[in-house]
């Protein structure tokens, strides 16, 4: 058995959504720019400072070198250990300013997170606040004024129209009897 098209089946395809019309090409916003910016910088100095480390090491090891050839020190091992504790304190001042840095760029985010919530969001919720305030004032005065006098009035008009059924049933009944 052939499967049939959709054209042959008598239905239509369905066309598919429109991609949203966001540029691919958008330019970025100033705040985006001011991110890549900073990370630029951070990482540059993060990088600079790594690399001065290195040769803060690499200039280290060679006075050290230096040092047991001449006779200055006891052992190259004690040399070596020496510079490896040096170079561990070094790597945690580094690591302890770098995390002191993120904490602070961390509390700038968080402020400018509240400042947002505080300006922006807070309004657009007092703004649904007050909407949905008027929606029930306007419901309560619909049902109050219009609502509840129809359903009176569709009782009373029942009630009477179910009156005068049966009064036309009584009368049927007299004169037939």
């Amino acid at each position: 058995m052939e499967a049939l098209q959709p054209e042959e089946r008598g239905t239509t395809q369905i066309p598919s959504r429109p991609e949203p019309a966001v540029p691919v090409d958008a330019p970025p916003s100033p705040a985006e720019l001011r991110a890549r910016r900073w990370m630029i910088i951070g990482g540059s100095i993060a990088g600079l400072l790594l690399v001065g480390l290195i040769v803060l090491l690499v200039f280290l090891s060679i006075s050290a070198y230096q040092a047991t050839e001449a006779g200055v020190t006891p052992s190259p091992s004690n040399m070596v250990v020496g510079l490896l504790r040096d170079a561990a304190i070094i790597f945690v001042a580094f690591e302890t300013l770098i995390i002191g840095l993120l904490l602070i760029v961390l509390m700038l985010q968080i402020q400018s997170l509240t400042v947002l919530l505080r300006d922006e969001i807070g309004p657009m919720l007092e703004a649904a606040n007050e909407t949905v305030r008027t929606v029930r004032g306007t419901t309560k005065f619909v049902s109050h004024n219009v609502v509840s006098p129809v359903m009176k009035w569709s009782g009373t008009m029942a009630g009477l129209r179910r009156i005068f059924s049966e009064i036309g049933k009584l009368r049927r009944k007299n004169d037939g009897a």
